[in-house]
């Protein structure tokens, strides 16, 4: 994994409990069962949504390399005892081999080692398990957004900060993911069975909203005084010119669903 979410754990771990129920019921609604599954959950930040797999039934392993969300998940979560969380990467996450029914990789496949965390979903997923592949964040649809991510773009050249993840370099999409994911998942026996994307709103204060921008990935590649003297200059331009109690923003969720057709 080529990141460092240090710099923004806390903003983190503040604002993004906002995966969207529709996550679960979708695959639910396609035969992906939750309930008694053993889910190992790639990248799992600061464990939201493996906590709430387990409280539909699963039984979770969640690994993530930063510090910072691991030790707040143990916390936050103590008390659930069908959640293990692991500090580690995806690409070497030291779990069992040939144990779990889903591996699920949310908001994190554009960070990985792609060739490492293929092999390594390979070694850890049952033949027949699903892969789940997903993303899900703001859009720009609004002038809240726009003009954040306008600063947030211009700060980055000014400062030779290039975009974060492989994600970023994609020629061309497919239901949010990069076409070439697609020609991996295929080369290594992931066959695709399902695309499906959710729209959805979210309200902001805008409070709640300067806290949310703190935690977007652009800004971790900044030094802290870079990321704060950004952060400064979005909260003028937006108390400038965006009225504060107009933060409805449009969010997308995009998943691939794949089927692990590897024997062993």
């Amino acid at each position: 994994m080529v990141t460092n979410y240090d710099q923004i754990a806390d903003a983190y771990i503040e604002s993004r409990d906002d995966i969207p129920e529709a996550f679960i019921d979708n695959l639910e609604l396609r035969g992906i069962n939750i309930s008694g599954a053993k889910i190992a959950d790639l990248g799992c930040g600061p464990g939201y949504l493996s906590n709430t797999l387990s409280e539909k039934g699963a039984i979770i392993d969640a690994v993530d390399p930063t510090k910072k969300f691991i030790e707040f998940a143990k916390k936050e979560f103590k008390d659930n005892q069908r959640v293990q969380f692991l500090e580690g990467t995806a690409e070497k996450s030291g779990l069992p081999s040939q144990t779990y029914d889903i591996v699920i990789v949310m908001r994190a496949w554009h960070w990985f080692d792609r060739d490492e965390v293929i092999d390594e979903v390979k070694r850890v997923l049952k033949p027949g398990g699903f892969l789940v592949i997903g993303d899900a964040g703001f859009t720009g649809a609004t002038k809240a957004v726009k003009e954040s991510m306008k600063i947030i773009r211009k700060n980055a050249q000014k400062h030779s900060v290039s975009s974060p993840g492989t994600k970023s370099y994609a020629d061309q999409l497919i239901n949010n993911f990069p076409v070439e994911w697609f020609e991996e998942w295929q080369l290594a026996r992931f066959d695709l069975v399902e695309l499906f994307k959710k729209e959805y709103k979210v309200k902001y204060k805008h409070e709640d909203w300067m806290g949310r921008l703190s935690s977007v990935s652009s800004l971790a590649a900044f030094k802290e005084k870079e990321r704060k003297e950004t952060l400064k200059k979005i909260e003028k331009n937006l108390i400038e010119n965006v009225d504060k109690n107009k933060y409805k923003v449009p969010h997308l969720m995009s998943v691939a669903v794949l089927e692990n057709k590897n024997k062993n």
